[in-house]
């Protein structure tokens, strides 16, 4: 079952559109873990997804629910919707490899301010309205994945982040010294990547899988915590993300990848 809420953040001034997949026996006396969503229209359902395909998340965590036997919400946040809109709520660094002119109008703040909107508004809002765990998962892909890293290193209250092919490369100094200084090793990360991978064909086609490859040596050098799934043929898209899904929540419940797409 999905529910549908509008949520008003007031660092970000703006109103977010927030999708919210529970259980079908939806019980307050049991308490939930709960899986963060960013690009969240592209999470659930098809119909929603901004190229009509989702992840379909909804089968995967119905599935580790099951063996688990840890019931779990997922909370899927749409994003900013336009081009810049979505760098400048996904990218808290400034862009330094930028793609075209309009990304050098970035405002790094406005990424900050949905930060601190997520933390103190999205979360508090999900866990006064549901009976939750103190298990929260962050899931992001490409640029999304950037935040969710971002996200659970800054903020203590994550127990594991799911980086779907990191655009890393848009602003690597930064991004790779925020992880340095901020890692937290009990915070499992779970890395994918297509080797050839690349999103509109505006940076090499390795870079993905390169920058990936540097985020998995800084986190293994001070935490086994970390998985990296690559895909030798892997695109950059919802289809291909989804069949990873079962390793990332893998990853989270059983310390190791059971699962293989």
């Amino acid at each position: 079952m999905i529910e549908y809420i509008k949520l008003y953040l007031p660092k970000s001034k703006k109103e977010v559109k927030i999708e919210i997949s529970i259980p079908r026996f939806y019980d307050k006396h049991i308490k939930f873990d709960t899986i963060y969503f960013l690009d969240g229209q592209n999470a659930f359902k098809d119909s929603h997804a901004a190229f009509n395909r989702a992840i379909r998340a909804t089968r995967y965590m119905g599935y580790m629910a099951a063996i688990t036997n840890q019931k779990i919400i997922g909370v899927a946040i749409h994003n900013a919707g336009s081009d810049l809109g979505r760098i400048n709520e996904y990218t808290p660094f400034k862009i330094t490899n930028a793609a075209n002119k309009e990304w050098e109008k970035q405002n790094v703040a406005v990424c900050l301010n949905y930060c601190d909107d997520f933390v103190n508004v999205i979360i508090p809002f999900i866990e006064n309205r549901y009976s939750t765990t103190d298990k929260r998962y962050i899931y992001g892909s490409s640029l999304a994945a950037l935040t969710a890293i971002y996200l659970g290193y800054k903020y203590p209250i994550f127990s594991g982040i799911g980086a779907f092919s990191t655009a890393a490369f848009l602003c690597p100094k930064e991004f790779y010294k925020f992880i340095q200084d901020n890692l937290k090793p009990n915070v499992k990360l779970f890395l994918y990547v297509g080797r050839q991978e690349t999103s509109d064909g505006s940076y090499n086609q390795r870079l993905y899988y390169q920058t990936s490859l540097e985020i998995l040596e800084i986190v293994k050098a001070k935490t086994n915590n970390v998985r990296l799934v690559v895909s030798e043929s892997g695109s950059h898209c919802e289809a291909v993300w989804e069949k990873q899904l079962l390793d990332f929540l893998s990853f989270m419940y059983f310390d190791d990848i059971i699962y293989r797409s």
